[in-house]
């Protein structure tokens, strides 16, 4: 996981996965989730710079190429393809077991 932090405080997080990979001469692949930056400091870099670390994190490990799924909304992808990334597969995902809240703990 990495963490963006300002005066001490977390202010970003995203989440990094090498993964071992088979194919591509065994050249790992690195999935990141979860890339969220507080409302009160966006817009002033910080998913960015999460962005290039999450990067020079798989180039570091030897990953053939660096992988994320992104939510529908506009801004979204605009903020990805400012990063480097760039839209060239169709994901596909199935929900193992349903969000747990409060109200479902009960």
């Amino acid at each position: 996981m990495l963490v963006a932090e300002a005066g001490g405080v977390v202010v970003g997080t995203a989440d990094c996965m090498v993964l071992p990979n088979l194919a591509r001469g065994g050249r790992a692949i690195l999935f990141v989730e979860n890339v969220v930056v507080a409302d009160s400091v966006q817009r002033q870099g910080i998913g960015r710079r999460l962005m290039e670390a999450a990067v020079q994190l798989g180039e570091s490990a030897g990953c053939y190429k660096a992988q994320l799924l992104a939510a529908d909304d506009e801004y979204v992808h605009t903020f990805y393809g400012a990063c480097g990334f760039k839209p060239l597969a169709q994901g596909f995902r199935r929900y193992l077991q349903q969000e747990r809240t409060s109200a479902t703990l009960a």
